[in-house]
């Protein structure tokens, strides 16, 4: 084959991927886990404020506890999005632990569950272009409390030339005090028992 027919085939066969990995709002997000950015050359996130709100049922969260995190357009906003890219995140420190938990009860027509960094269902993108105002998922906390307080972080795709990237909610506060509570309880049933233990020899 020709030079110049090679190069024309491998120049036709890059944009042929680059239409498969561009289209954010199809779900097929994966290369994006951590960055959160969607692939739109020549196109930049927007740096304006998001018409976009991240919130969550609870400003606290319990080891294998779950939270309802909803994302919509801000009140009295007709904006729709058609794509977006949602995961936990943890800071502690300069470091930064995504993802975080697992998101449960996912309907698969509507959502895709990803895999980021081999965790399943860490990570939920949407399974069509369709144009929506808001999205409701359900998130569990993973049951160790190594992660401290967390973060929902999300991409929201307005269309091809104009997104919002790692648009965070507010932090998360880890309690666990049920642990603490369940745990000073075994303990004093515990003591009580040894009690009754030495009663029987008195």
């Amino acid at each position: 084959m020709p030079p110049t027919a090679s190069a024309c085939l491998f120049i036709f066969m890059c944009v042929c991927c680059v239409e498969e990995c561009v289209c954010f709002p199809n779900g097929s997000v994966a290369f994006s886990c951590g960055n959160m950015m969607p692939f739109h050359p020549p196109f930049s996130p927007s740096t304006s404020n998001p018409p976009f709100t991240l919130t969550t049922s609870s400003a606290t969260y319990t080891p294998g506890g779950v939270i309802t995190v909803t994302v919509e357009g801000v009140k009295n906003s007709s904006t729709e999005f058609q794509g977006f890219l949602l995961q936990a995140r943890s800071r502690q420190g300069n470091a930064l632990l995504w993802p975080v938990g697992k998101f449960s009860n996912i309907d698969t027509s509507l959502f895709t569950a990803l895999a980021c960094q081999n965790m399943e269902n860490s990570t939920v993108s949407q399974a069509s272009g369709a144009k929506r105002k808001k999205v409701q998922l359900t998130w569990e906390a993973p049951r160790n409390s190594d992660y401290g307080d967390i973060y929902f972080s999300a991409t929201l795709v307005q269309d091809y030339t104009t997104f919002w990237v790692q648009l965070n909610s507010s932090s998360l506060r880890l309690d666990s005090s049920g642990n603490s509570a369940a745990g000073i309880i075994s303990s004093s049933a515990l003591l009580f028992i040894n009690l009754l233990s030495l009663s029987a020899y008195c």
